[in-house]
């Protein structure tokens, strides 16, 4: 193979992963390939918290927050601030879309492959005899069909300000007493 042949196939390929990736990370496929959520039909929501600094700290010439007597990057903590708001306030954003009050609806946060997703949790216990003990007042197709497709969590600590955007997926268990 000449130089030029070589050159025209690597500069391809790289386009084509750069491409991928980017098409990728908007559709979230890593959502798609997890067969235990499906991505939220609903309306996008904002979500902006101003922190007090009652037991966080910023500090202005490290552009560093200490939390608890741990000090990391501003963007770090903002990172993982921004997630435990978006899974501490999805469960509301349903109550108020289904107009009613969810049970037995929990949430969280997943790491998957492009990064973290927040999740609306959909459990029914059953016990050792396969009988259910518990389940959500909702079911899985009303969840899917109203929580927000995403969550864009904006916190601001002391005058700075961090926005990150979050898919939402939707999973379903079953779990069984031993």
């Amino acid at each position: 193979m000449n130089r030029r042949n070589f050159l025209i196939a690597g500069g391809g390929t790289v386009v084509a992963l750069a491409g991928g990736t980017a098409v990728a990370g908007a559709t979230r496929a890593d959502i798609l390939a997890d067969t235990e959520l499906t991505r939220g039909k609903g309306e996008a929501v904002k979500i902006e918290k101003t922190i007090t600094p009652e037991s966080v700290e910023y500090l202005e010439s490290t552009n560093e927050v200490r939390e608890n007597g741990h000090t990391q990057p501003f963007n770090n903590w903002a990172r993982r601030e921004c997630a435990e708001i978006g899974a501490g306030e999805v469960v509301p954003v349903v109550d108020d879309r289904l107009e009613t009050a969810v049970e037995g609806v929990g949430s969280g946060v997943r790491y998957l492959i492009f990064g973290p997703v927040i999740t609306v949790d959909h459990t029914v216990t059953r016990d050792r005899d396969g009988s259910i003990v518990s389940e959500p007042n909702v079911t899985l197709e009303q969840l899917i069909s109203v929580a927000p497709r995403t969550m864009t969590v904006t916190v601001t600590l002391d005058g700075h300000t961090f926005t990150k955007e979050f898919p939402v997926g939707v999973g379903h268990s079953e779990v069984s007493y031993l």
